[in-house]
């Protein structure tokens, strides 16, 4: 869906400014929902889809931030030979989105969210990028526990 991978790349903007700044604060989450708020607007036949973008754009960025100790372990578990501080910040945060959706939304596939990360990467990152982003979020994928089937 198009709407949800514009939310994407609005939280990873959001967690690169505060991955440099080295601060979290929901000031600025409301400030950068606000920001994005018109590109998030898709859907003028329906006014709630604003609502309900702008709510995913913060579930994202809030989960991630509410879990980065977690999501980091997992990431440098599944990157052999690269620390976070080595990887570029840009894909460190593509790769914090992903493992975050992996381990705690089971309302997403793990396969679109890889398959996201891989799309967003083409667009933000460098070329050789999504071949590692591909690779560790495989090998996070391997390491979560499945999901049941409803």
């Amino acid at each position: 869906m198009k709407s949800r991978r514009l939310c994407r790349e609005a939280a990873l903007q959001a967690l690169y400014q505060f991955d440099t700044l080295g601060e979290y604060s929901p000031d600025s989450l409301a400030f950068f929902i606000g920001h994005f708020q018109a590109q998030l607007d898709l859907d003028d036949s329906d006014p709630d889809s604003r609502f309900v973008a702008g709510d995913f754009c913060r579930e994202l960025v809030q989960g991630v931030a509410d879990n980065l100790d977690s999501i980091d372990e997992q990431i440098t578990r599944a990157s052999e030979h690269w620390s976070l501080p080595r990887m570029a910040r840009i894909d460190r945060n593509i790769l914090r989105i992903a493992a975050y959706e992996m381990a705690f939304r089971a309302d997403i596939p793990r396969k679109a969210s890889i398959n996201e990360a891989i799309e967003i990467a083409r667009r933000f990152s460098a070329p050789d990028a999504t071949m590692f982003i591909n690779g560790v979020l495989d090998k996070i994928a391997a390491q979560l526990p499945p999901r049941e089937q409803s």
